[in-house]
């Protein structure tokens, strides 16, 4: 099986860099054609949020987890899109309220982009999804670099 990340199973001594945050957009899987999104704080060198199961915990990878997940994934990086989060601590809050829970895949409703966007929306960050459904490649409608 393909490498997803490791689940966070304690409450970390600092904080994210929210203030150095992502949504960052790669390939889908196989019959996917609308991609995949991830969080990333603290920028290339950062660390890395998805959720990939049908119903499980979301999971956590540092810059050399993710070089991994993209490998064995056969997945390369769409785009990455900066996004400005004004209370860094909300994001934090909610980020370990969310990795505390399973969560449940909705396809087209409750998804990789609902969990970056309900993060980054906690600190005040902006909406990321186009459209009725959330849909990764949707929302990147530009091409930045890190």
């Amino acid at each position: 099986m393909a490498y997803e990340g490791e689940p966070l199973t304690y409450c970390p001594a600092n904080m994210f860099d929210f203030r150095n945050a992502y949504a960052v957009v790669v390939t889908g899987a196989r019959l996917n054609p609308f991609g995949h999104m991830l969080l990333n704080t603290g920028g290339k060198n950062g660390n890395f949020f998805q959720v990939s199961d049908l119903f499980g915990y979301p999971r956590m990878m540092n810059a050399g987890q993710f070089q991994r997940y993209l490998t064995e994934n056969g997945k390369t990086i769409v785009t990455v899109m900066r996004v400005n989060i004004p209370h860094p601590e909300k994001s934090q809050q909610k980020l370990e309220e969310i990795l505390s829970q399973r969560w449940p895949w909705g396809v087209v409703f409750h998804n990789c982009e609902s969990l970056v966007e309900e993060i980054v929306t906690a600190g005040g960050g902006p909406k990321l999804h186009q459209g009725t459904f959330p849909l990764p490649m949707q929302a990147a409608s530009q091409c930045q670099s890190w």
